[in-house]
């Protein structure tokens, strides 16, 4: 029990000192923003609480405002990494267009579903498949981007597939999945080469929660 008690000490003394050096270093603001960001994601991974994502926004500000151009620097080595990995497999028909900010939200009886690609920084996309009406019998939706919100609603008639990748987020499909870290997800609809309608869903995001909805 002694030297179990010793073990302890000696570990909040080495904690201590990582602490102190790390702080000298890098500033202590920025060491505790780092230990914040981390107890945040876990406390996300848990629970999604609304206060977890409170602290990682903080704390990931409180760390680019301290350490802009080395976060910046990263930022950029990890995004080009990632996309370079998760590109889409298949673009043909279409060409993808950059922007700023996507909003799209469709989901009144009679819009035109076609092929469509985009990249951009932040993307909120709401597509209601039950009233749309396919430009073709095959069509191919791709979405990338740092930051997207996507829920895409799809009829028992069409035939899915998806390929949806984000390093930090979640994917859901029929209310099936997870959160956390370098989500990856493929998924077809039963009978997928049998339906008249088709569509493959790509979607590669830094920051995601994307929500597939079979009805």
């Amino acid at each position: 029990m002694k030297n179990l008690n010793l073990s302890k000490k000696s570990l909040v003394f080495i904690a201590a000192g990582l602490y102190l050096a790390v702080g000298a270093i890098a500033g202590f603001a920025t060491v505790n923003a780092a230990i914040l960001l981390w107890l945040g994601i876990e406390r996300y991974r848990q629970d999604r609480s609304r206060l977890s994502v409170a602290v990682i926004a903080v704390s990931a500000i409180v760390l680019v405002v301290n350490q802009i151009g080395l976060v910046l620097a990263i930022g950029l080595i990890l995004a080009a990494i990632y996309f370079l990995r998760v590109r889409p497999s298949d673009r043909v028909g279409f060409v993808s267009r950059p922007r700023l900010i996507l909003n799209m939200r469709q989901d009144r009886p009679g819009w035109v579903l076609r092929s469509m690609g985009c990249w951009h920084l932040y993307g909120e996309v709401r597509l209601d498949l039950t009233g749309a009406v396919p430009e073709e019998n095959a069509t191919n939706v791709v979405l990338q981007g740092i930051v997207g919100d996507i829920e895409i609603v799809v009829p028992e008639d069409y035939g899915v597939q998806v390929e949806a990748n984000v390093l930090l987020g979640q994917v859901t499909i029929d209310g099936q999945g997870d959160g956390g870290m370098m989500r990856r997800m493929s998924w077809s609809s039963p009978g997928l080469a049998r339906q008249d309608q088709q569509i493959k869903l790509q979607f590669n995001y830094i920051v995601g929660n994307i929500r597939i909805r079979p009805i």
